[in-house]
């Protein structure tokens, strides 16, 4: 049976897999031809619940998809895609004659791997192996972000307008990792994820912003984008508000997790006493990078977001 919310579901249905999907409730409104006034209003208009009696939720979720973050009436974030499910009746998951077995559940593997380990459960091992930046220095960024970089890596370097007049330059994850080791002075170290707390890559707020970002061991860092433990979303995102106090513009606050003051961190790296001065030392020193193009052109967090003309050249 066709539904409203068709577009919306081929749109993500032909979206990267691997890349969360970010919309403008302005391209939703296009997209579906209008949203209803619940949809702007209440946030479980947007719950991740398969029902038939729920169309719309079907369009994401029968692609696999989940919603990671929505900011009432601004944006709406889709996770990457896992197997996509088919609605049976009454709203449960399909399961058909000719539907193949999967060749391995990851999920499940995974949580048998730390169980031998020793981790009673995967939050467990997750937060043993996640490093935030001190929050001294992420105080001195004021809760803003660092530079006016934003996701999309078909169109990384060139600088646009966004739709709310924001200038950005597009980029694919490089700035947010350099600005994270740059801040906790450390190198990239072999195997490891630089990872977002809230997924909107378009947000421009929120894309450099220090107290949104951690670093993971790339074994545990499919476990931080929403598809198949959405736990494990909210357990980084409490962990980044008790450390910073920070949120995204509309964001509510995290849930704290159950047990999560028996949970062991690893140490931030050392506070950095003055990060502007560090972080122009690192512009000059990688002056074509991305992160210095875009501070030349467009401004950064110090120099109020206008354009750096005492940045060096390259």
């Amino acid at each position: 049976m066709s539904s409203k919310y068709d577009p919306l579901r081929r749109e993500l249905e032909t979206a990267p897999t691997e890349e969360p999907v970010s919309f403008t409730f302005a391209e939703l409104d296009r997209l579906v031809d209008g949203l209803p006034a619940s949809a702007r209003e209440h946030r479980t208009w947007w719950g991740n619940t398969f029902a038939n009696n729920r169309p719309h939720a079907l369009a994401w979720m029968t692609t696999g998809r989940r919603v990671m973050e929505v900011r009432i009436g601004e944006a709406v974030v889709f996770s990457p895609a896992d197997a996509p499910t088919a609605a049976g009746s009454g709203g449960a998951p399909a399961r058909t004659r000719t539907a193949p077995s999967a060749v391995l559940d990851g999920v499940s593997s995974l949580a048998a791997v730390l169980r031998r380990a020793g981790y009673a459960e995967v939050l467990e091992a997750v937060a043993a192996h996640t490093v935030f930046l001190h929050p001294d220095t992420v105080a001195q960024t004021r809760g803003q972000a660092v530079f006016r970089l934003v996701r999309d890596p078909t169109r990384r370097g060139q600088i646009d307008t966004l739709p709310t007049g924001e200038r950005v330059m597009f980029d694919d994850n490089n700035g947010p990792t350099l600005a994270f080791l740059w801040s906790a002075r450390r190198g990239k170290g072999p195997d490891v994820q630089y990872n977002h707390v809230w997924g909107d890559p378009r947000n421009v707020d929120t894309y450099t912003a220090l107290w949104n970002l951690c670093a993971t061991p790339a074994f545990l860092a499919k476990t931080t984008d929403g598809s198949n433990h959405p736990e494990v979303v909210n357990l980084l995102r409490y962990r980044a508000f008790d450390l910073f106090g920070c949120l995204p513009k509309g964001e509510e606050n995290p849930t704290r997790p159950q047990g999560y003051e028996a949970l062991q961190w690893p140490e931030s790296p050392a506070a950095v006493t003055n990060l502007e001065v560090l972080l122009r030392q690192r512009l000059a020193d990688a002056p074509r990078s991305r992160p210095a193009v875009s501070a030349r052109a467009i401004g950064w967090i110090f120099s109020g977001n206008q354009p750096d003309t005492s940045l060096p050249p390259p």
